[in-house]
C-alpha cells in the first residue's frame, strides 16, 4: 500500500523534459511509482490535478542553518518548495574549531546568523551535524567551511600559511570530507579566508578533489576585481583537478565567457545567482582589507582610533561610489537592539547627521557601537545583468538568503518562488521545465546528491506541489518577511511538511552526507 498517492498532476521530473500527466506514489521516504496508478491502494490520496508536481528545490547557497536549528523561518523555506539547503555558505562554519577560535568565529558571524543558543553543544563537525539530523524541517548538505579551517590552522594573521599549516588545513579538509561533506566552501572577501594565497587554495582544493568534492567559492574581489577572482577560481580548478562552483555571480558577457571557455577546455564549472537586483552583506564590507581582517576585537580597536577613521574615510567613500549608485541605495537590514535599531529598513544616508557628521564617521560609529552586527542591503538597477545571470546555461539558483533583522533581503523568503512567478510566468525568460531543472537536478548533480532532484521510482521523496498560475513570491524590500504563496504540498523524506497549504511535519530533515559516509 502507498502512503501517499498524488493523483492527476503535471509531473516535471527535474530533468528539463516537458511535463506529463501522471500519478506519483510514495512509500516511506521514497518515490514508489510514477505513472497511471488507478486502483492503487493508498493511506492518503490527494487530487493534484491542475498543479505541478516536481522535485523539492535545492538551495545551493543560503545562510539558514541557525534559523533552522532555532525552528524559525523554516516556513519561509518550505513555502517556496525548498527541501534542501547547503551549509557553510561563503565558507562560514563553526567547526572544526578549538574553543577560543570558535568564540572568535561566533562573534564574527553573529551579524549573519545571530548568536548560538547556549543549549547547543558540539566540539566536532560530526556533533554539529548531528544537531540537524531529523530535528529540522528540511535537509542540509554539509560542506567544509574554509573560514573555520584557516582560522584553526593559521589564525587571523594577514600572512601566507607555512608549509606545516597548509598540511594542517589539508588534513582538516580531508577530515570534513570523511565526515560526509560534499566539498569545500570558500569566501575570499571575508576573513581569515581572504588571507589565503592561491597556492593555499590549490593545496586544500586538491585534498577535497581526492574525494570527488566540489570547490565552491565566493570569489576574491566581488567588491572590486571580480574578473580577477573568477580567473583565480578557474586556476584553482585546473591545478587542483577539482570541479568549481562560483557563488552569486553577476557580470558581463565577457565574464561569463571565462566560464564557458573553461568548460569547453574540460573544467567542470558552474555558478549560481538569485532573481533580485540587490546584494546583501555586513556593513564592514565597505572597510579596506587592512582593517577588515579580524578577529572582531582587533577590528573594533582599529575603528575606535580617530587616526584610523581619518585614514579609511576615503576608502569608505570610494566603496559606496563604486558599489551602489548612491548611498541612498544602501539600506539597513539588521541592527541590534540599542540606540541605532530605529535605522532598520532606512537608507544609510539617514545615519549621516544623526550618528555622525559624515558617511565614514557614521559607518565607523555604527560598527563600534553595534559590535559589527550591522547587516545591509545594497540595491542596484541593471535588468540586463540580472537576465544574463538567471538564464545562462551554466547557472543555477542560490538564494543567498539571510534571516536576520526586521528587514532582511527578501531573497531568503522568495527567491525560488520568484523564479517561477517572475522569470517564467511574467518575463518569459525561462521555460518552466528548465527553471525547475535549475533548482533541482542541476543542483543535485553539482553536489553529488544522487537520489535527489528528480522524480523517478526509487528516488528520495522530496517533492513540491504548486499551482503554476498562483505561485508567487510576496516578500518585498519594504515587507521582506512575507512567505511565498501557491505551494500546496511539500514532502521531505516522504513526510508532509506542507499539507493542503498548512505547515505540518517540520522535523523530517536529514543530513545528506556525501555518498559513502
Amino acid at each position: 500500500m502507498l502512503d501517499w498517492l498524488l493523483a492527476g498532476g503535471t509531473v516535471l521530473d527535474g530533468t528539463g523534459d516537458p511535463g506529463f500527466r501522471a500519478d506519483v506514489g510514495l512509500v516511506g521516504d521514497s518515490i514508489a511509482a510514477v505513472g497511471i496508478l488507478d486502483g492503487r491502494a493508498a493511506q492518503r490520496t490527494v487530487d493534484v490535478s491542475g498543479s505541478v508536481v516536481c522535485p523539492g528545490f535545492i538551495d545551493v547557497h543560503s545562510h539558514s542553518e541557525f534559523s533552522l536549528l532555532r525552528g524559525v523561518d523554516v516556513d519561509a523555506r518550505l513555502r517556496q518548495g525548498i527541501t534542501t539547503d547547503l551549509l557553510s555558505p561563503d565558507g562560514f562554519a563553526y567547526a572544526p574549531l578549538s574553543p577560543g577560535r570558535r568564540a572568535e568565529m561566533e562573534a564574527y558571524l553573529e551579524v549573519f546568523n545571530g548568536a548560538a543558543d547556549p543549549s547547543w553543544e558540539w566540539s566536532t563537525t560530526g556533533e554539529y551535524l548531528d544537531m540537524f539530523d531529523r530535528r529540522v524541517g528540511i535537509n542540509v548538505v554539509p560542506q567544509v567551511g574554509f573560514n573555520a579551517v584557516r582560522a584553526e590552522a593559521v589564525g587571523w594573521e594577514p600572512r601566507p600559511a607555512t608549509p606545516a599549516e597548509i598540511d594542517h588545513m589539508c588534513d582538516l579538509a580531508r577530515q570534513g570530507m570523511e565526515e560526509g561533506a560534499s566539498g569545500i566552501q570558500v569566501g575570499l572577501d571575508y576573513f581569515p579566508s581572504g588571507h589565503a594565497t592561491t597556492g593555499e587554495l590549490i593545496a586544500v582544493a586538491g585534498a577535497v578533489a581526492e574525494y570527488g568534492g566540489v570547490y565552491s567559492t565566493h570569489v576574491r574581489g566581488i567588491r572590486g576585481d571580480t574578473e580577477g577572482g573568477v580567473k583565480e577560481a578557474l586556476r584553482v580548478g585546473r591545478e587542483a583537478g577539482v570541479a568549481v562552483h562560483i557563488s552569486h555571480l553577476f557580470g558581463t558577457d565577457q565574464l561569463y565567457e571565462l566560464l564557458t571557455d573553461a568548460r569547453v577546455g574540460g573544467l567542470d564549472v558552474t555558478f549560481d545567482a538569485y532573481p533580485y537586483m540587490a546584494a546583501s552583506s555586513h556593513l564592514a564590507f565597505c572597510l579596506p582589507k587592512w582593517v577588515d581582517q579580524g578577529p572582531p576585537g582587533r577590528i573594533l580597536e582599529l575603528l575606535d582610533d580617530p587616526s584610523v577613521r581619518s585614514r579609511i574615510a576615503p576608502d569608505i567613500e570610494e566603496f559606496f561610489e563604486a558599489y551602489v549608485a548612491t548611498p541612498a541605495n544602501a539600506f539597513f537590514s539588521s541592527v541590534p537592539p540599542g540606540p541605532h535599531q530605529h535605522l532598520e529598513g532606512r537608507p544609510l544616508t539617514d545615519a549621516v547627521g544623526s550618528v555622525a557628521d559624515d558617511l565614514a564617521g557614521a559607518v565607523c560609529t555604527l560598527l563600534v557601537d553595534c559590535r559589527m552586527r550591522v547587516l545591509m542591503v545594497y540595491r542596484w538597477f541593471d535588468e540586463p545583468k540580472l537576465r544574463r545571470a538567471m538564464t545562462h546555461p551554466l547557472g543555477m539558483v542560490g538564494s543567498d538568503g539571510l534571516f536576520r533583522g526586521a528587514y532582511p533581503h527578501p531573497r531568503g523568503f522568495g527567491a525560488h518562488a520568484r523564479v517561477l512567478a517572475h522569470l517564467v510566468r511574467e518575463k518569459g525568460w525561462l521555460e518552466l521545465p528548465d527553471a525547475v531543472r535549475r533548482m533541482t537536478s542541476m543542483s543535485a548533480a553539482r553536489y553529488g546528491l544522487a537520489d535527489r532532484g528528480v522524480i523517478r521510482a526509487g528516488a528520495a521523496a522530496d517533492l513540491a506541489v504548486f499551482d503554476p498560475d498562483r505561485i508567487q513570491d510576496r516578500a518585498t524590500f519594504e515587507n521582506p518577511r512575507t512567505n511565498a504563496a501557491g505551494v500546496d504540498y511539500v514532502f521531505v523524506n516522504g513526510h508532509a511538511a506542507i499539507e493542503a497549504g498548512r505547515l505540518a511535519d517540520t522535523t523530517a530533515g536529514r543530513v545528506l552526507r556525501r555518498i559513502g559516509n
